[in-house]
């Protein structure tokens, strides 16, 4: 009796034994837990990343789809090659046909705005530098009327444009022509990596790339006059594209 019931208990070795494979199991899941977390962390920043990046991008697109310069009075597109600490900082003003303000009580949107899109840097210089963009109703001066320029974006490592000239097929960095638009814009647009990112790459010795958002739009060709808004109270005619 004495025998049986020491066989039908456990040894101290083999409770050890237990404890030990059941913490080497709990360890295992932890380490895929924390893993799978850790890649749904970096694909929520990557995401957020991308859709800040081509969300920029997309605003512009559609300002510039409805570029207009004909019979404003004076230039109305200018692109300027500027640089920021050695940074890429350009800065680009037009007028657009695009619906990009609101309609006031009783009265329709306006059918030209002046749109201007500047580089500064931010507040805090950790983040880079800022986006800023100005969209006021066109009165008079094409490049420089009133409105004050809100900032859409910081934390911008470079922000390029390029601009396809029509007579040579090249790309130009600045555009000033008062006579001609570009035939396209190449946008190139790079985030700042966060303090915690050039920190991680640093301890690991990585060379992280700054997240690069490239798009070309193509500029409207003008083929009619500008309709005169007070006399009809309609919006000038669209510009053809091609």
């Amino acid at each position: 009796m004495r025998r049986a019931a020491r066989r039908s208990g456990f040894t101290l070795i083999e409770v050890m034994l237990t404890v030990a494979i059941t913490a080497a199991v709990f360890a295992m899941i932890g380490g895929i837990l924390i893993s799978v977390i850790n890649s749904a962390e970096r694909i929520e920043k990557m995401l957020r990343t991308e859709k800040a990046g081509y969300g920029i991008l997309t605003t512009l697109r559609r300002d510039l789809t409805g570029v207009y310069a004909y019979a404003l009075g004076g230039p109305a597109f200018r692109g300027e090659d500027k640089a920021i600490g050695g940074k890429e900082a350009d800065r680009l003003f037009f007028v657009t046909t695009a619906r990009v303000l609101p309609a006031e009580e009783g009265r329709p949107p306006p059918s030209l705005v002046e749109v201007g899109y500047v580089v500064r840097e931010a507040e805090q210089r950790e983040l880079g530098l800022s986006l800023f963009r100005r969209a006021a109703p066109f009165e008079g001066d094409p490049l420089e009327g009133p409105g004050d320029y809100v900032e859409i974006f910081s934390g911008i490592e470079s922000f390029q444009l390029t601009f396809l000239d029509p007579e040579d097929r090249q790309w130009k960095d600045s555009w000033e022509n008062p006579e001609a638009l570009p035939l396209a814009v190449k946008l190139e647009l790079k985030l700042a990596l966060s303090p915690e990112e050039r920190a991680a790459a640093e301890q690991d010795r990585l060379d992280l790339p700054e997240p690069t958002f490239e798009m070309i739009v193509g500029i409207p060709v003008q083929v009619q006059p500008k309709a005169d808004p007070a006399a009809d109270g309609q919006p000038p005619p669209p510009p053809t594209g091609q």
